[in-house]
């Protein structure tokens, strides 16, 4: 690869992330475990400074679900999917300072809208933080 290609990544990737951040922080508000919602903040930011060697849900993925699928036959850039990895990120730390600092209503309503983003992407494949990537910073 050279240094000027674009870093792609298996187009199933990012859906499942996005599974499992939706189902994270839908059972943290249904539950009521705040602790879940930093868990999630935690798993976000290190996949975002790390990278798909250091992301917990993509080694999963790798190791777990891609194996006992056929391969992936559509890819698309990294940086969309990873920037909207930031702004989850950004969203649930927020949430996770909100409530533990006793504005509950705050932190679960920042969650809930990770919650409903990640499902809208997961299932629709409407990737929010990727559109912003790409209007804003895409080229």
């Amino acid at each position: 690869m050279s240094a000027t290609a674009t870093p792609m990544v298996d187009v199933n990737v990012p859906r499942f992330n996005q599974a499992l951040v939706a189902l994270l922080t839908a059972a943290a508000f249904v539950l009521d475990l705040r602790v879940l919602v930093v868990v999630t903040f935690v798993i976000l930011a290190v996949s975002w400074l790390g990278g798909p060697t250091l992301a917990p849900f993509t080694r999963i993925y790798v190791g777990l679900v891609r194996p006992r699928i056929q391969g992936p036959t559509e890819f698309e850039p990294a940086a969309p999917p990873r920037f909207s990895q930031l702004l989850g990120a950004l969203f649930l730390g927020a949430a996770s300072v909100a409530l533990y600092a006793g504005a509950i209503a705050l932190g679960w309503t920042l969650t809930l809208v990770v919650t409903a983003l990640a499902s809208l992407a997961a299932a629709a494949r409407i990737c929010v933080g990727c559109i912003v990537y790409e209007r804003t910073l895409g080229r």
